[in-house]
C-alpha cells in the first residue's frame, strides 16, 4: 500500500508530473471550467433558444425556396454529411411541407421571427462566452444589443448564401463558365469542395461570435484556437451521435414520432456544449499564457470600484 509522503501529495510522482505539465494543466483547467461555469446549464438554455430558432428559420427558407422554385433535396443532401440523419429528416419533412404553402406572408412572418429567436440564441451564447473570458456585464446595453443584432443578420445572410452555394453551386459555375474560363475539372470537384467551403464559413461564424462578445479587440490567438476546436469538436460529436442513434438507440421505436424531436434536442444540446467549450478553451489558453493574474484582477476591481462577480463568477485562484 502506497503511503503519502510527509507534507506531500498522496498521488504518485508520475501522476503529479503529468498534472504539472502543460497538457495536464490545460485538461485540468478545462474540466474545472466546465463545472464551475455551469456549462451544462448554459448549454441547456442555449439549446432551448436554438430549438425555437430552427422552425422560424425553416419557415423562411422553405417559403423562399418555394417562391424561387429551388431544389429542397439539394439542401438536404448537402446536410447529410454534417447533421445526424434524424435531424435531416426533420428539416426535409418541414421544408417540404411549408414550401407547398409558401407565400409572401409566410416569408415575412418567417423573416421577423427568424431575426428575433436567433437574436435570443446569440445573446445567450455571447453571455456564456463573456463568462468564459471572465468579462462583466456590458455597460452599454444598447450598444451590446446592436452588436447582437448585427451578428444575427450576418449569420442569417451567411446561412442563406452558404445553402445557395451548396445547392446551386454547380449550376452557377456552369453559368459563369460561359463568360470566364472555369476548368471543367474544378466544376466536377465542386461536390467535394463545397464541404470545405461550409467548414470555412462555420469557422468564420464561430470565430466572429467569440470576437463580437468581447469589449475590446482581441488578438487572433485568443479567438482562433477555440473556434477551431469548436468546429472540429462539433463535427466529431455530430458524427459520433449520428452513429450512436443509427446503430444503438432507435428512439422512434420507443417514443414514436416524438423520438425525432428527442434526437433533435439531444443534438442541439451537444452543439451548445461544444460552442461554449470553444470559448472556455480560449479562456484556458489565455490563463496558461498568464495574460492576467489574480492580483492584477484585484487591482483592477479596486480601481473600477466594482466586483467582477456582477457579470461572471471568477474561478477561485485561477489565473486568466
Amino acid at each position: 500500500m502506497m503511503t503519502p509522503e510527509k507534507g506531500g501529495s498522496p498521488l504518485p510522482q508520475w501522476i503529479r508530473s503529468i498534472a504539472k505539465s502543460w497538457p495536464g494543466r490545460f485538461l485540468t483547467k478545462t474540466i474545472e471550467r466546465y463545472f464551475l461555469h455551469s456549462v451544462p446549464q448554459e448549454a441547456a438554455a442555449l439549446a432551448y433558444y436554438l430549438l425555437f430558432m430552427i422552425f422560424p428559420l425553416l419557415i423562411f427558407l422553405s417559403s423562399l425556396l418555394g417562391l424561387l422554385d429551388l431544389d429542397i433535396s439539394g439542401i438536404t443532401s448537402s446536410l447529410d454529411a454534417l447533421l445526424p440523419s434524424g435531424v435531416v429528416d426533420v428539416v426535409e419533412s418541414y421544408l417540404s411541407y411549408v414550401s407547398q404553402t409558401s407565400s409572401r406572408t409566410m416569408l415575412w412572418f418567417g423573416l421577423v421571427f427568424t431575426i428575433y429567436f436567433p437574436m435570443r440564441a446569440a445573446d445567450c451564447l455571447m453571455a456564456a462566452v463573456r463568462r468564459a473570458y471572465h468579462l462583466p456585464r456590458p455597460k452599454n446595453q444598447i450598444l451590446y444589443m446592436m452588436k447582437v443584432l448585427l451578428y444575427t443578420v450576418f449569420l442569417l445572410v451567411t446561412i442563406a448564401l452558404t445553402l445557395a452555394l451548396a445547392t446551386v453551386g454547380r449550376q452557377a459555375l456552369e453559368f459563369a463558365g460561359r463568360f470566364v474560363a472555369v476548368p471543367e475539372a474544378f466544376i466536377d470537384l465542386w461536390s467535394d469542395l463545397r464541404f470545405l467551403v461550409l467548414g470555412g464559413v462555420m469557422f468564420a461564424a464561430v470565430g466572429l461570435l467569440y470576437a463580437a462578445a468581447q469589449d475590446v479587440r482581441q488578438p487572433a490567438r485568443n479567438i482562433v484556437p477555440g473556434a477551431l476546436a469548436a468546429l472540429v469538436g462539433w463535427m466529431v460529436v455530430s458524427a459520433a451521435f449520428s452513429f450512436y442513434v443509427e446503430n444503438f438507440a432507435n428512439y422512434t421505436v420507443i417514443y414514436g414520432a416524438l423520438g425525432t424531436v428527442i434526437v433533435l434536442m439531444m443534438w442541439l444540446n451537444l452543439t451548445a456544449v461544444v460552442l461554449i467549450m470553444g470559448a472556455e478553451i480560449n479562456g484556458v489558453l489565455a490563463s496558461l499564457r498568464g495574460r492576467r493574474t489574480p492580483k492584477a484582477m484585484e487591482r483592477k476591481e479596486k480601481q473600477d470600484g466594482k466586483s467582477l462577480s456582477k457579470g461572471a463568477p471568477s474561478v477561485g485562484t485561477e489565473t486568466i
